[in-house]
């Protein structure tokens, strides 16, 4: 019952920093970077892309089950995807995004 509990108000923490500024939420993340997943992949067009994740936690272990499915996945259903470029890398513009965003190198 308390795990329960506590991801509801940890999601509730969530949807508020959203809710109320932007810049709250990018400081949440940076302090989540153990939860921010960096995927290659091809999206819906078939063109490769990279994608930053912020996951849930109470999320975290689905997700990580749905990437060894191999089968279309919506990343939104599990998080917010941060940061995308179309490439087999990610680019400089993205890179300096998340440095500066979050403090996170790539």
């Amino acid at each position: 019952m308390w795990k329960n509990i506590t991801k509801f108000i940890k999601n509730k923490i969530i949807q508020n920093l959203s809710v109320n500024s932007g810049m709250n939420v990018d400081r949440f993340i940076s302090q989540q970077g153990h939860l921010v997943h960096k995927l290659k992949a091809k999206d819906s067009t078939g063109r490769w892309a990279y994608y930053f994740v912020y996951i849930r936690a109470a999320l975290e272990q689905e997700f990580l089950k749905a990437l060894e499915s191999n089968q279309s996945i919506d990343l939104e259903d599990y998080g917010k995807v941060i940061a995308s470029c179309y490439g087999e890398e990610p680019n400089d513009e993205l890179k300096a995004l998340l440095k500066e965003k979050y403090g996170f190198d790539v």
